[in-house]
């Protein structure tokens, strides 16, 4: 945090950028480049899915609470739900700041013709929303997902940070030299962070080589969010090649700020789905009582409805389930050794 911060104040104290509100080019240019319905969409559809996690999150909190004493750890499971609500909540101040009437405060004029992409606005709330949020994501994957310590993950993390404060840097300096220079610094930078991130990758498998109950979403996901900030760097480039119009550059970041958080949120409820069934398995696991039967009597007749074929089948699985667990982790015996004996 405090180097993010430190790059920040010194690219502002160096580079100076003057806010568009002073420039009636610029503002006529921001004009055509914001349609209200890009951001009025944007802010109905968080503000939505906001809600939904807050209130998701509180719910699963609040029944949870009365079990932190007796289950241990099943107080973090909450983490990734919390940082998600934070990573929603940025993203709508974002769109509902660009709703404003005078949202030029937060979007720059580069002063000069920038290359190939003329004097387009820059908007540099996208940005501060990155140097953010990508942080946030980041620890997602790299902490929660993926299980790295926050050591492990905080050289990707600065990196990235970093590299983002390059990029926008690269907007306000004068000569295509220094401005491509710092693009390519930023590219290398991307480079870096992804292969840490991929060793990440490589690293959770080796130590779960016989697999858990999600095991390849956990992956997929560092590796997805590796791609698309791939797709990121690419809308850059084109954005500094003059090949995107102002209106394009932002509706493209605003649709891929707001598809990698959902896509995020979608992978995270189905690791929150696999970490509760293996809490139940774990829990089922040191459970020290025998299998039994369920038997339901009829109120009508007294008969009992013992559905025996159903019982055996939930108990085979279960002792399958069982048997893989105490095969992963080397414990149990004494378990494996009271079934054997029950059987008998």
């Amino acid at each position: 945090v405090a180097l993010t911060l430190g790059v920040l104040c010194l690219a502002l104290a160096l580079l100076r950028p003057k806010p568009c509100i002073e420039s009636s080019n610029c503002l006529a240019l921001l004009r055509e480049s914001a349609p209200a319905t890009l951001n009025v969409g944007a802010v109905c559809g968080l503000t939505t899915v906001l809600l939904h996690e807050v209130a998701s999150l509180f719910l699963h909190y609040r029944s949870a609470k009365p079990l932190s004493e007796i289950v241990e750890g099943v107080m973090d499971v909450f983490l990734p739900s919390g940082l998600l609500c934070v990573t929603f909540a940025i993203l709508l101040a974002e769109n509902v700041i660009l709703l404003l009437e005078s949202p030029a405060y937060l979007i720059h004029n580069p002063g000069h013709e920038v290359g190939l992409r003329g004097n387009k606005p820059v908007f540099t709330v996208i940005y501060m929303e990155w140097l953010i949020n990508v942080p946030l994501l980041i620890l997602l994957v790299g902490h929660c997902a993926l299980g790295r310590t926050m050591r492990q993950v905080s050289g990707a993390l600065i990196v990235t940070n970093v590299y983002i404060m390059v990029a926008w840097s690269s907007y306000f300096v004068v000569g295509n030299v220094l401005r491509w220079t710092l693009v390519c610094l930023s590219f290398a930078m991307y480079g870096w962070a992804s292969l840490e991130m991929g060793q990440w990758t490589l690293d959770w498998r080796r130590e779960n080589r016989e697999g858990v109950h999600d095991g390849r979403l956990r992956p997929l996901l560092c590796i997805g969010l590796i791609f698309i900030f791939g797709i990121y760097g690419i809308i850059f480039l084109f954005s500094q090649l003059g090949m995107l119009t102002s209106f394009q550059e932002r509706a493209w970041f605003t649709c891929m700020n707001i598809g990698a958080k959902l896509a995020m949120s979608m992978a995270f409820a189905g690791i929150r789905s696999g970490e509760h069934h293996e809490l139940l398995v774990d829990m089922l696991v040191n459970m020290h009582l025998p299998f039994q039967r369920q038997t339901a009597a009829s109120k009508g007749t007294g008969a009992a409805l013992i559905d025996g074929e159903s019982d055996k089948h939930r108990e085979a699985a279960l002792k399958s389930e069982v048997g893989r667990r105490q095969s992963r982790s080397g414990k149990g015996h004494r378990q494996a050794e009271r079934c054997r004996d029950r059987d008998a």
